[in-house]
Order: C-alpha cells, then structure tokens, then sequence
C-alpha cells in the first residue's frame, strides 16, 4: 500500500514561509483525493487570506488537478429547489431544482451535488423532463452507501445515477400505475395529465439490493419489490417485480399506498404513512377527520403488520422504525412493529396549554431525543423528550414558519444529539446545548428565504430554502458560504434568442441595461465579458474525484484553464413584434418596488398611465405587463396586456404583488443590434 503523499500533520501546522518547500518535496503520485485533499485545500485557504493566489497555489493546482477533474459552475440564477437529501457521510447534499421559467427551450430540471466543505457544487445532472419536481418526501434519496442517488423523474420514474459521474440513470423502475391522477373525463386535455398522479413514494434496502414501491398492484395490494441491478430497466409487468399481497379486508376499506416509506435497518420490514389526497387533485395533505394512516410490511412475504388509521400530523417514525409518534394534540407514542399504542406523550409535559397545537417532531439520529415544536406565534416552545420521558423545555423569541416539504425541519440535531439548531423567523439559527437546563450557544448570520436545517458531517449546518442554501461551521457559527438563485427582484430571464451559444446555452449575470452571457466548459475554459470575472470565478469549482471541489482562480494561468471573452452572440432572425408588444422579459422593472413598505400609494402614484412590469401572486409566480389605472390606500388597479389577473374595475391588493414598477426596455447584446427581435 503506497505511503502519504506528505506528512498531514506537518502540512497543518507548517509556517507560511516553510510550506513551500514542504509541499515540493511531497510525493504527488500518492496523492489521494478523499484523504489529502481536505487538508492541503484548507492549508492554501489559510495562506490565500494572507497573501492572496500565490504561484503555490497555481504549482499545487498543476498537480492536483493531473489526478483528473471537471469544471462544475455553481449556478447563480436556477428555478426553484423542489428536493433535499444528505448523503449518509454527510459530506455532500443532493439538490433538485427546476430550470428558470423554461429558458432553455424546454421544461426540464437539474440535479446538483454540493460538498459541505466548500459550498460549491461539485456534480450536475440533466434532465429534459421534470426531475423531482414536486415538493414531497421520496423524490431524491441516497443509497445507503452513498454510491447511488435515486431520484423520482417524468412524474412517475423512479431511476438511479451514479451521483459523481456524468450520465443518465442505468437503473429505471415504472411500476407506479399512475395512482391519483385525475379522472380524465373531467379535465381538457386529458393527455396532458394521465401521468400526473401520486408520486411514488419509495426507498432503499439497507443492502442496496431492492427497492420498495408503494403503489396498488394489480391485485389490490399496497406496494411491490424490485430488484435493483445496473443496467435495468422494469416495469410492472416484469416477472422480478414481487408484488405484495392485498390486505385481509374487503376492497372498498383498503387504504390508500404509504406517502412515505422507508426500510428498517435490520432489513425485515418497510415502515411508512400515508397522506389523503385533499383539495386540488395534485396536492397532499392530511385528512383532519382522521383517515390518515401508518404501516409495517414484512419484507420477507410482504404481508402487513399492521395498518393503523386515524393518524394525525405531524407524524414521524423514529430511525430504526420501532417507534412512531402523532397526532398535533395529544402527541401519541406507537409501537413501530405492532401498532400498539404505548404512550400520551402530551401527558408528560408539564403545564401544556391545551390550545397550543403541536407542528413538528424531530428525532435524534439515534433516536433516544424527540423535538416537539410548538407554534404559539406569542411564545413558541420546544420541548425535547428523553426515552419518552420529558427532559427539558426551550422558550424561544422566534420560530420560523412550518415548511410545506414533509421531509424539511425547521430543528436540526447534532449527530451525537447533544446540540440542536433551529431556524427562527428572520432566517436566523440559534444553537441550543441540550440538557435538564438547556442553553443558547450562540446565534448564527441570519439568511433570508430558508425553511429548514440540516447537520451534515464534518461540523457543518445546512440551511436550505427554495431559492437559497447556506453553510456555517457549527463549532465557531462561521458563515462558510451562501448561494442565492433567485433572480433579482425587477428582472426575468433573458431572451433565449440572445445567448451567444445557441447550441447550449450558457449562464446569465445581470448588467445595467441588460444581460451578460457567460459560458463554462468541464475542460477549465471559461467565457466571460471583461469586467465580470471577479463575480464569475467565486462560483467556479474543479471537481476533483468527481466529489471534491477546487477553485478555478488558483488554477488560473496554468494549462488547466484557458479564460475567452464573452463570445459574439449569433442574430437570429425573427418577425419584428409591432410596437409595445415585445415579451415580457424584454424589460426590467425600474425603479422596483417590492412587497412591503415599498409597494404604497405615495411611490407609485407619480407613475399612473404607465405601462408597468408586475410579478402577481403571493409567491410571486406570474409577471405581466399592466396599465397603472389608480393607486389607492389598499391596491392598484390595472389594464393588464395577457389574459391573467382581475379586470381594470377591480383593486388588486398590495399583499398579491411580488413586486412591480415601470417597464423600461432591456438592451439586447451588442452584436444584435439592429436584428430584429424574439418575437416569443
């Protein structure tokens, strides 16, 4: 077995001045990346504070990136994360998100792999179709061993990918039958939404050797097991698929499949819950009358345990599935293997206002402490049980809002669950020692957009949002790095038509008037418009090993990099729109206005008769050019061009506008000047 390539310790703990000498008598044909590449990394971090890139840092990178590595660009402005998952190392998480507003010609989404360490994206995966793009709990979950990221795409597929090599998935399973659905009979374009229903709820076997798949089979049982093998490709009518049997009751008192499923350790057994389908056909919720319900399937002949009804949220089996705990009120404690019940956990807790309802459960990660979150808006609390007996009670100024992922907490426990973390109602994290008396820690940099947290390895927390993510280090609460991918109030996504690489289009920064284009290649090429290097480069990753991240900036100048400028974009010929009727996303809004105090009578009066840019809808999804007809005290009134949004005589309220403000066209990349316009 060969030897390290240096002497770690030393490395650690060398002077500046020393460390050059130290790495050039190091050993680079022993270099391993999982092992040496941490350390040297965070020992040029430490000498870059000091001194900048130095010729070091090019020299090392010559050599570390010999060993073979890609370019990964961390994106800047992507679609809306849908799926989280953290590897079992907990060195890296898996992100799911779609693809802006379809600018790249189709609906499609990508899958990303992010180093805790870094805060860079080290893999990416792309999809034509949809992947994940539901916020539900299965969409993207690990294997057990990490070498394999499942992920649930086209609706319906459930498919495996090697999460760092490049490629599609080599294992796909379609056996869901399309369960809830709606009845085409009564929707307009039936074809459009036949694969549209239930997401297959699903999960690994401890040995990665099958898969679980709740869905009905053919017979009227509750799920089916595949196996898993590289390369296939099933389907419900394959001889392998073992479906389970139907439950000894008559048809018309079968539940619904489990939601949510997951494999006990010990590999005897499948454990999971079930959602009612309630309101839109496409959305989940609990059925607050109590049909809601929770399972054990016995793997071996893939018969039930049990099936318990009347289970409230919020719900959650303990890791290993032995136990389960429900109901917003009364807090019940079930038998993970029989269904028994066990326990009133809200019993034990002294003084409980009966009022109070309870939003959310965390388990430790050995299931020993339970987080009960209590959403009083006045004094929201945490208690935290110990082996089922009531150990302590956190007042908190603040709590964040519960989040509407199943699988998102807004509490986050330390592998040795010892310290939690939770998520306030500015963004904020406050780190909490656990005990009879608990105590704050500290408070952590507050980030706007977060919903929940997440305690990966190596000592770091994770807060993850639709539109943002960031990474502290939990021993000394240092902001690593955070990533923001929503666009900038005011702005949509660029024309496609105006990407110089029409071929694959590349990346966009906001300018002025406009939009820059910029373009990454896996091979270290980088095209960028002068000027805008400096924002580019802190977002440029060589993937080393496929999992470790390295920047471009120290590799820069050395035959591993080549930077061009920002290509001439190709004019592509399109019918000239009559005058006022270019897309939307030829204009900014300028100034904004913003929800909130900005978006008033006072800053938008002087702009009435003006053709405004809107974002409508609380959540901000649909933006449209609009007429200013009348501010008053509580809205607007508006002429809008598309065929969305009230009539000219109603008063859209202030709280339904994402942001708006004067429509000022954008100016088109200079080598389509004078070329006629997308006319889409």
């Amino acid at each position: 077995m060969p030897g390290p390539f240096i002497d770690l310790h030393a490395l650690n703990h060398s002077s500046d001045e020393a460390l050059e000498s130290l790495l050039k008598q190091a050993d680079f044909s022993h270099f391993e990346a999982h092992r040496d590449l941490p350390p040297l990394r965070a020992r040029l971090r430490r000498l870059q504070r000091r001194r900048g890139v130095t010729d070091l840092h090019r020299w090392v990178s010559e050599r570390v990136l010999d060993t073979g590595a890609r370019l990964v660009e961390t994106p800047h402005s992507s679609g809306a994360q849908s799926s989280f998952a953290l590897s079992p190392s907990g060195r890296h998480l898996a992100v799911a998100s779609l693809r802006v507003d379809a600018w790249f010609g189709f609906f499609g989404g990508d899958v990303r792999i992010w180093e805790l360490a870094t805060g860079r994206v080290v893999a990416s995966h792309g999809f034509d179709k949809g992947v994940a793009s539901r916020r539900v709990s299965s969409c993207i979950q690990w294997s057990p061993s990490g070498q394999w990221l499942g992920v649930v795409f086209n609706d319906v597929v459930i498919g495996a990918l090697r999460p760092f090599s490049e490629g599609p998935p080599s294992f796909k399973v379609d056996v869901t039958r399309r369960w809830g659905s709606p009845d085409p009979r009564y929707v307009k374009r039936p074809e459009d939404v036949k694969n549209l229903g239930h997401l297959p709820a699903w999960c690994w076997s401890p040995d990665e050797t099958r898969l679980f798949v709740s869905t009905p089979g053919p017979d009227g049982g509750l799920g089916c097991i595949v196996p898993f093998r590289e390369g296939a490709s099933l389907n419900e009518d394959c001889t392998d698929v073992r479906w389970c049997p139907p439950p000894p009751v008559p048809p018309r008192d079968r539940p619904n499949p489990d939601t949510w499923v997951r494999w006990s350790r010990d590999g005897s057994r499948v454990h999971g819950y079930r959602f009612t389908p309630g309101g839109d056909w496409d959305e989940e919720a609990f059925d607050y009358a109590g049909t809601g319900g929770a399972s054990s399937t016995d793997v071996a002949s893939g018969t039930s345990q049990f099936q318990l009804g009347g289970v409230k949220p919020p719900i959650a089996f303990s890791p290993d599935g032995a136990r389960l705990v429900h109901d917003d009120q009364r807090l019940e404690l079930i038998d993970g293997h029989t269904g028994e019940h066990l326990a009133t956990l809200v019993e034990r807790i002294p003084g409980k206002q009966p009022h109070v309802g309870i939003s959310e459960v965390v388990w430790s990660s050995d299931g020993r402490r339970l987080a009960v979150l209590m959403d009083d808006y006045v004094h929201p609390t945490v208690c935290i049980f110990e082996d089922e007996a009531f150990l302590c009670r956190l007042k908190l100024s603040a709590l964040a809002h519960p989040s509407d992922q199943t699988d998102t907490h807004r509490w986050a426990w330390s592998p040795d669950g010892t310290v939690a973390a939770c998520l306030t109602t500015d963004g904020g994290v406050e780190l909490w020692a656990i005990g009879r008396k608990p105590r704050r820690l500290r408070r952590l940099t507050a980030i706007k957009g977060l919903q929940g947290l997440l305690w990966g390895g190596d000592d770091t927390l994770v807060g993850i949002g639709p539109y943002a993510l960031a990474f502290w280090s939990a021993s000394n609460g240092e902001l690593r790095t955070q990533a923001s991918f929503d666009l900038e109030a005011g702005r949509l996504p660029p024309p496609a038509s105006w990407c110089p690489w029409p071929e694959k289009p590349g990346q966009f920064l906001p300018t002025e008037r406009g939009w820059a284009f910029t373009h990454v290649r896996s091979d270290g090429t980088v095209s960028c418009p002068p000027g805008l290097l400096e924002k580019l480069e802190r977002r440029l990753m060589f993937a080393v090993d496929g999992q470790y991240a390295w920047p471009w900036s120290w590799a820069l100048g050395t035959r591993h990099t080549r930077l061009e400028d920002g290509a001439r974009a190709h004019a592509v010929k399109h019918p000239t729109p009559p005058p006022g009727e270019l897309p939307t996303n030829h204009y900014q809004a300028q100034p904004v206005f913003t929800r909130g105090p900005d978006l008033c009578r006072d800053n938008l009066t002087p702009y009435i008769g003006q053709v405004m840019l809107v974002r409508f809808g609380y959540h901000g999804l649909v933006t449209d050019l609009a007429t200013l007809l009348e501010v008053t005290g509580k809205g607007v009134r508006l002429r809008i061009q598309g065929r969305i949004g009230p009539g000219p005589e109603e008063v859209l309220p202030y709280s339904s506008i994402g942001w708006m403000g004067p429509a000022v066209q954008l100016e088109a990349p200079e080598s389509l000047a004078g070329a006629p316009e997308d006319s889409r």
